[in-house]
């Protein structure tokens, strides 16, 4: 099979990071002013009545487990409590940027030496800050818990309004409390998801396929601060399964492995015999002894330094090719280039210790289903290539996909999971069944929002077109789930029978770069 050259591409963050530049003063405290954004419901709201409050569970005394938990049927009443000190805390905090942020190949350098997390917000010059708080989740609570806000492209196109997302760690200051083994709880504020879905959809998808992948729940959040807002409703959050020592356990049978979540354009580049200069690029997650830090060394001195010859020979001592071939078959079926197959960013690599190969977790798919905005126009992602899923240059894919063995491999594996899993009437029917959970729960949002919502799950066309590349704004047009899907499908089985080209994104440029 061919592949269409695509030459331009729509990645450029430029708007939003210079609105955030200019808010935050390239070094002071951005302070929350307290507004609403366009999607969220004024507050308060004399009009509250006429809305009826969603049922939340707040019984979560009764969950013996992590899978009991998280289930997308579940709605979690949850209530954040601060004082003015603890607010003031969690501000985000401005320090010294990343030089050279966006270079010309389009390779946003997204580490940060000066900031505490990597990703954009970080490297733009922000840092978020965690604080204590009280937290009532599920009926039971919790006091001195941490609590901070995360999440860049989210946050930045949340900053206007007060429904930020949010992660919350219950045993930061009380070891050992925790909810069904939980201790972190991540809460995604679903500012670039009308359908509310895209998550747990795909991440379902993922499992299905055989990928190690975190699951979901919903949960409402209301937020009180000292002499500010008692009992301020936020809204509906999707809740992501945390990738830590209990995910680990849960499904490697061990919390002894690497457990990685890098940010570089260049994964496995080698950078000499120090460990020093890797360990902020990959952020291990868990403890890392001499040997695994010597893996992770090893393999990238093969990627980078190895012949041809000797890769492909090589290759599969250190990737597992099975593992390795479904987590990009399913990237590519959903067009996910918020990710492992453009920015670098929003996946974790483990080190399986039972092989001593490297695989992957997918995270952050708020984006995915062909969503994100910053990568070319919505009929592109509907054809991108199965062949060449990648975008531009991805030195690890581009030899990978070199190798025969892996190739077909891939391609095996992304038919099953096609054939298997991808299919339109089952995921539009998924669609349909959760559609009431998120509109029952989405009293506190904007009529704005709910409109969007409701256009997101219908499947009767979209106005999205290809100048829509790079647009956040919230009366943008929504993205419809449903069409997607049978688009998508109909283009991989033409690319599958040989009768179609898939797109191929070749470059990073921003569309007005020469």
């Amino acid at each position: 099979m061919k592949s269409q050259v695509l030459e331009g591409c729509h990645w450029t963050f430029v708007g939003v990071v210079a609105v955030v530049l200019v808010l935050t003063g390239m070094g002071c405290v951005l302070s929350s002013t307290g507004r609403s954004g366009p999607l969220e419901r004024p507050w308060p709201d004399p009009n509250a009545a006429a809305r009826t409050k969603p049922p939340l569970r707040r019984d979560v005394d009764s969950i013996r487990s992590a899978s009991e938990f998280y289930q997308p049927t579940n709605v979690w009443d949850a209530q954040i409590n601060l004082t003015t000190a603890e607010w003031a805390a969690m501000q985000p905090r401005g320090v010294r940027a990343k030089p050279n942020f966006n270079p010309p190949d389009g390779k946003f350098q997204l580490s940060n030496t000066n900031a505490t997390r990597n990703g954009l917000l970080g490297a733009i010059g922000l840092d978020l800050k965690w604080t204590t708080g009280r937290v009532e989740f599920g009926g039971r609570e919790f006091t001195n818990a941490a609590v901070r806000f995360k999440g860049n492209g989210t946050f930045l196109s949340a900053i206007r309004g007060v429904k930020k997302p949010l992660k919350i760690q219950l045993s930061k200051g009380n070891k050992g409390h925790t909810l069904a083994g939980i201790s972190t709880l991540n809460f995604g504020n679903l500012s670039v998801d009308f359908s509310c879905l895209k998550d747990t959809l795909a991440y379902e998808l993922f499992r299905a396929a055989g990928v190690p992948a975190p699951r979901t729940t919903f949960s409402h959040v209301t937020l009180s601060v000292e002499k500010r807002w008692d009992a301020r409703p936020l809204g509906l959050y999707v809740m992501v399964e945390n990738i830590d020592d209990v995910f680990a356990r849960d499904r490697f049978g061990t919390d002894k492995m690497g457990l990685f979540k890098p940010v570089t354009y260049d994964l496995f580049k080698y950078l000499g015999e120090d460990w020093t200069p890797y360990q902020g690029i990959y952020d291990p997650k868990l403890a890392l002894n001499a040997s695994q830090q010597r893996r992770v060394l090893e393999t990238a001195k093969l990627l980078t330094e190895a012949s041809d010859r000797d890769f492909s020979r090589r290759a599969s001592e250190y990737f597992d090719f099975d593992e390795v071939a479904r987590f990009v078959a399913v990237n590519s079926l959903i067009s996910s280039y918020d990710g492992f197959l453009n920015n670098g960013q929003n996946f974790y690599l483990y080190l399986d210790p039972r092989s001593n190969r490297f695989g992957f977790i997918p995270w952050d798919l708020d984006s995915a289903w062909g969503e994100f905005p910053f990568m070319g126009s919505l009929e592109e992602k509907e054809k991108a290539s199965i062949e060449q899923p990648w975008v531009a240059d991805h030195r690890l894919l581009e030899r990978l996909f070199a190798i025969p063995e892996f190739k077909r491999l891939y391609l095996q594996r992304l038919a099953e999971i096609f054939h298997e899993h991808f299919i339109p009437e089952r995921l539009q029917a998924r669609v349909d069944a959760l559609a009431p959970v998120v509109r029952a729960s989405l009293v506190n949002d904007s009529d704005l929002r709910l409109a969007k919502f409701e256009e997101s799950i219908r499947d009767n066309g979209s106005t999205d077109t290809a100048s829509r590349g790079g647009d956040l704004n919230s009366r943008r047009a929504a993205h419809q789930l449903k069409r997607f899907i049978v688009r998508r499908h109909q283009h991989v089985q033409a690319q599958l029978d040989g009768k179609e080209t898939g797109v191929v994104f070749r470059t990073r440029k921003m569309p007005d770069q020469k």
